[in-house]
């Protein structure tokens, strides 16, 4: 491949994964699986710092740092409204090319729990919208979004969860180019466990597929698939605050670490 159309496909590559939902915009295993859902009339702040970095070929090297600030509201018992402000950074390096760029991305979301766990499990619906993406190649209004279900269940000490995504995109241009970046679907089994009332240990496994991406002038991204596992560790540092630390590894070379920090009031 030429260094020119290295460099179309790496920008095209990075424009998509921006509306694709990082590990950070699924349901985040939590102290107590309820807050999956901010408690009723109460505030409750965000931020993370994610980095990860994957091998797409032999001699090719991609790396992504994001940080993210978010706010959630619970206006019942089973509803919540919540925003996200991310902002990421990409870089592709080869033996002879060098990309990098940068972007932000402004989405708001909300949490439904549409069954209270019982003798079954709890279903929590979650949706999302990026309202508004840019980047060096431009701004884009509506861009995509996700949506998913989650499901749980409590068997002290222990808490299982089964979650399944969708994210999606729209077509857009990118100089005269068409760009159709396909969509992508994530199976996530996972198990917390409750250590102590102030610590928790989490782990689980996800299974993404992401559909042809088509690129424009005949270039097409086939179909791929991933498998991941990741475990992590959720403290309880004071009342109203919490840390979670996680690290992730997938079956196509790539891996990553989150830090995130939760504050109430």
């Amino acid at each position: 491949m030429s260094g020119a159309a290295q460099l179309k496909t790496g920008v095209c590559l990075f424009l998509i994964c921006l509306a694709q939902v990082s590990p950070e915009a699924s349901a985040q295993s939590p102290i107590t699986i309820e807050q999956l859902l901010a408690k009723p009339s109460t505030w409750q702040i965000s931020s993370s710092l994610d980095y990860r970095s994957a091998m797409s070929e032999p001699t090719l090297l991609e790396r992504q740092g994001s940080w993210l600030v978010g706010l959630r509201y619970g206006l019942s018992q089973r509803l919540e409204l919540n925003a996200r402000l991310q902002e990421q950074q990409f870089s592709q390096s080869g033996a002879d090319q060098k990309i990098r760029e940068k972007s932000h991305r402004l989405s708001v979301g909300s949490n439904w729990l549409i069954k209270r766990e019982s003798t079954l499990p709890a279903v929590l619906l979650e949706a999302r919208a990026i309202i508004s993406s840019s980047s060096e190649n431009g701004r884009r209004t509506l861009p995509g979004g996700q949506i998913a279900i989650t499901t749980y269940k409590g068997i002290d000490p222990l808490v299982l969860s089964l979650s399944i995504s969708m994210s999606f995109q729209r077509d857009y241009r990118l100089h005269r180019l068409e760009i159709d970046p396909g969509s992508s679907w994530r199976v996530e089994p996972g198990v917390n466990f409750a250590v102590n009332p102030r610590v928790t240990l989490f782990g689980g496994a996800a299974f993404e597929r992401r559909t042809a991406t088509d690129l424009g002038s005949g270039v097409v991204l086939p179909t791929s698939e991933r498998l991941g596992i990741h475990g992590g560790m959720a403290l309880s540092v004071a009342r109203q605050h919490s840390i979670f630390v996680s690290v992730d590894l997938g079956t196509d070379r790539s891996g990553g670490m989150t830090l995130q920090w939760f504050y109430e009031f």
